[in-house]
């Protein structure tokens, strides 16, 4: 049988512990996964930095691409917006003639329907006398 004595793993030292060896083989895949996976995150992240700070140079230059194209556009048709300004309280003026020339005729209108009226009453009583 074993002459060794038996040792007590509690009160032991470290040297003399039994110790559980990883497999040489899962040894070699953990550090495979460590090496892969370090290459993707490290790919990953810089990727991620690069899209980031290209994102907001790109945002910049739209922005400023928009703001180019609003004052264009402001050059542009801010001298037909003011021309037409003019033609339009122009347009204004004369349709409020035109609504108060419309309502003196409605008034012309409706004293010669009365005159008519009244004409037409006399005749009517002038038509009855025999």
């Amino acid at each position: 049988m074993n002459s060794e004595p038996h040792t007590d793993s509690d009160r032991a030292p470290l040297d003399e512990q039994p110790r559980m060896r990883v497999p040489h083989q899962w040894r070699r895949l953990f550090e495979t996964v460590g090496v892969v996976g370090s290459l993707f995150l490290g790919g990953f992240g810089s990727g991620y930095f690069w899209a980031t700070r290209n994102a907001e140079v790109q945002m910049t230059r739209q922005r400023d691409d928009h703001l180019a194209e609003i004052d264009r556009l402001r050059e542009a048709f801010g001298d037909r917006l003011t021309s037409l300004a003019g033609r339009v309280n122009q347009a204004a003026g004369t349709a409020a003639s035109a609504a108060q020339t419309a309502g003196e005729a409605a008034s012309t209108a409706q004293s010669a329907a009365q005159t008519a009226n009244q004409a037409a009453k006399t005749a009517a009583k002038e038509f009855k006398k025999p």
